[in-house]
């Protein structure tokens, strides 16, 4: 068992979020625990909570990293000048592709215990936001004149549809014998969405 004074505070901090993150690679969230955190660790689970409150605490920055990859993964799309429905799709493909590649990650994103707290921290929110600027920018991009409380509700609303195909998906529940892929139900359901409110908008 390691001591404490093996490893700095920010470099305990890290070792346990990767080592949070290596156990949702083969568990999930609901699997999770201290005790299972800090042996992997080789620390003792006192240690956990000089550095974290809670363990919603320590799983809400795992959360925040997942989102921050998700992010960077958006960022590092060859995205289209014009075709801003198509860039839309490419960042829900990365969601659905991320959602079945990182189950564990992505199911702990909505767990109850780590968003039970009214009032998230705004280094959290920070990173929720910025992911959903890049669909407003593109968003706004389709229709200009939309203000930005409308772009805002428009991306939230676009984006739990998306989200629902993903958690079907995920659950295989989508309809066994369907002759649809889930990226041919995201690319259906945006496109429909899109017009759907471009000629309301308009």
């Amino acid at each position: 068992m390691a001591r404490r004074s093996d490893h700095t505070r920010e470099e305990l901090k890290e070792l346990a979020l990767k080592s949070a993150e290596e156990l949702l690679n083969d568990k999930s969230a609901s699997e999770l625990s201290t005790r299972q955190i800090a042996t992997k660790m080789g620390y003792t689970v006192g240690t956990l909570y000089q550095i974290f409150k809670n363990l919603p605490d320590l799983l809400l920055h795992v959360n925040a990293r997942t989102l921050k990859t998700l992010y960077d993964d958006c960022q590092n799309l060859d995205i289209s000048k014009r075709d801003h429905q198509k860039n839309i799709l490419a960042y829900a493909n990365i969601y659905l592709e991320f959602a079945h590649s990182h189950p564990g990650h992505w199911e702990l994103i909505f767990d109850n215990m780590v968003l039970n707290d009214d009032e998230l921290p705004d280094w959290y929110l920070n990173q929720v936001n910025a992911l959903f600027s890049l669909i407003e920018i593109q968003l706004k991009a389709i229709q200009p004149t939309a203000s930005d409380n409308e772009i805002i509700k428009t991306s939230r609303v676009l984006w739990s549809s998306v989200h629902g195909i993903c958690t079907l998906s995920i659950n295989n529940n989508l309809f066994a014998k369907s002759a649809c892929s889930s990226e041919e139900l995201i690319q259906s359901l945006i496109e429909n969405f899109i017009n759907g409110w471009t000629t309301l908008a308009g």
